[in-house]
């Protein structure tokens, strides 16, 4: 393994029974440590939960230092820390009582494990791109104490029995039911119109005033007056003609099928992302078809990585939002999925204010019944971020978008369930 997320490895600072740490870069340039749990521990009944937990446990501990991605679902889970914060990455096994060796160093002091090859790995969403279901974070979590760790027998199994780990002190997935109450997304009031404008006076209506007695003039000469009678029929006929004609060329009613025809550009980009997407995305895809721009599936060079669970992703951009577009395998995993999520709004509302609770919604355009779920928690890079998640009750996909929540919708979740209510 070279890279997980958007973090390239630079050497390995050590092993232990059950996973490795390594010291690590972002696209950015700065420093991390990774803990990194094997696939065969991973693989383990009760390891992976472990894991997770430690982790959690860590940064809910007065003092602890929340670590800044995380991917517990991938096939090897992982969590990064800054490197200014210190061992985190060793402290964390030794957190799950595993006996942790260093890795060796050449005589100047540098790491004798070499530098493994890097290799690029996709611009980093909202979402990580290595694992399901994923999130642009992980759960924000701070140090346990330190606990003494375990002699390892030299005859015992590569993988030793996983640890008993205090639950963080959010409740647990399974323990956050799905509300009975409906989403009500705020109605966006109509403007009333404005008022008449009071009709400009007839400067020719001479009804309200005194009429000035025209001054008798000597009489002219008949011909001349019939002379400028013709031309002014004349110019007054053509006139008319000419504004009729406008009027009517203004006043053509427009055809259905214009009227109703989207703009070219939305229109392209309907036609773009269409090819995107196969018959099962479309029923939860279509709203979104010309708004969203630089879809790329899983399956391209450059997308996104396949989630676990998952059949197919296509992410997209939309203005500030990364859009996920997901197929799952089973229920099962589109509830898994949905479910963490749900912990994520529960355990990250402080950092959020207006966020609501999950709950079953209808569709704002397709009237569908589904699940809706707000949530938020820490980026990489340390801002707060807001998201919503919607799944129809039925289809195998679901849809979910984030943006910084300063940033992005300045603190707005009203902003967010517009967006919602015009693509669900």
């Amino acid at each position: 393994m070279q890279s997980v997320g958007p973090y390239r490895f630079t050497h390995a600072l050590g092993s232990c029974p059950v996973g490795k740490a390594w010291a690590a870069i972002d696209g950015q340039g700065r420093l991390v440590t990774v803990a990194v749990l094997d696939a065969t521990a991973a693989n383990t009944p009760g390891w992976r939960e472990a894991f997770a937990g430690a982790a959690n446990n860590m940064s809910q501990m007065l003092g602890g230092r929340a670590y800044t991605y995380a991917d517990f679902s991938a096939a090897e889970p992982w969590v990064a820390y800054p490197a200014e914060a210190g061992p985190r990455a060793e402290m964390l096994f030794r957190a799950l009582g595993q006996e942790f060796e260093p890795a060796p160093t050449n005589e100047d002091g540098r790491p004798a494990s070499g530098v493994p090859q890097q290799v690029s790995s996709p611009p980093v969403s909202g979402a990580p791109t290595s694992g399901g279901p994923g999130a642009p974070w992980a759960l924000h979590a701070g140090p346990l104490p330190t606990v003494p760790p375990e002699p390892v027998s030299p005859s015992a199994p590569s993988v030793p029995a996983p640890p008993t780990v205090p639950s963080p002190t959010a409740a647990p997935v399974t323990s956050v039911p799905p509300a009975d109450s409906t989403v009500h997304l705020p109605v966006i009031q109509s403007v009333p119109p404005a008022p008449a404008a009071p009709a400009a006076p007839d400067p020719f209506d001479t009804s309200g005033g005194r009429r000035i007695t025209p001054v008798e003039r000597p009489p002219r000469n008949r011909t001349g007056l019939w002379i400028g009678a013709v031309i002014l029929a004349a110019v007054l006929a053509g006139g008319a003609g000419f504004l009729a004609g406008g009027a009517l060329g203004d006043d053509e009613p427009t055809s259905p099928a214009a009227s109703a025809a989207p703009p070219l550009y939305e229109a392209t980009q309907h036609s773009l992302n269409k090819a995107k997407f196969d018959a099962d995305f479309m029923p939860i895809a279509e709203p979104w078809l010309p708004e969203v721009g630089g879809c790329a599936i899983d399956t391209e060079v450059g997308g996104p990585k396949l989630p676990e669970g998952e059949k197919r992703h296509v992410f997209c951009r939309y203005l500030s939002l990364s859009v996920h577009f997901a197929l799952y395998e089973s229920p099962d995993k589109k509830n898994a999925a949905r479910a963490y999520r749900q912990e994520m709004g529960v355990v990250n509302r402080a950092l959020a204010p207006g966020l609501r609770e999950a709950s079953q919604a209808t569709g704002g355009v397709s009237k569908a019944p589904g699940n809706y779920v707000e949530y938020a928690g820490n980026g990489h890079d340390g801002r707060p971020v807001c998201g919503i998640w919607w799944d129809r009750d039925d289809s195998m996909t679901a849809v979910y978008f984030e943006t910084p929540c300063a940033a992005g919708i300045a603190g707005n979740w009203d902003a967010l369930r517009d967006v919602w209510q015009r693509t669900s």
